[in-house]
């Protein structure tokens, strides 16, 4: 994974999908060209986000994993929107619990209802289920 401007990071997570995606103050890391994964330092924890090419959902699995291995120390906050339900399901796969439903204050201001998960710190060694 190599570390990308905050720029390019915004417009890939708006491109493969985050279509209203404002840059929160995130670090943003890209995976194979395909994958892009935006990490947000809040308060003992970090959010993360993530968009992936959809001609490459194939290796999301693979990308994810990746991504565990750099910051499974972390505990993370996954922000999924409430129209990908299947995300959730990879998320789980990634080792993050169950799901609830939340109202956030976006970076613009807005209310918006998110499906959030939570993953506590510990190493990654493939799919959980």
């Amino acid at each position: 994974m190599q570390t990308i401007d905050k720029t390019s990071g915004s417009k890939l997570m708006r491109r493969w999908g985050v279509r209203e995606w404002e840059d929160p103050g995130a670090e943003y890391f890209l995976w194979n060209g395909a994958c892009v994964f935006a990490f947000v330092q809040q308060d003992g924890f970090y959010d993360v986000h993530m968009a992936i090419d959809p001609g490459r959902l194939r290796d999301c699995r693979k990308a994810g994993g990746d991504m565990l291995k750099h910051v499974c120390h972390q505990r993370l906050r996954a922000i999924i929107l409430t129209d990908r339900p299947r995300v959730c399901n990879y998320a789980r796969r990634m080792g993050f619990g169950e799901r609830k439903i939340e109202t956030l204050t976006t970076i613009n201001g807005s209310e918006s209802s998110f499906f959030i998960m939570w993953r506590e710190p510990g190493e990654y060694h493939g799919r959980s289920d």
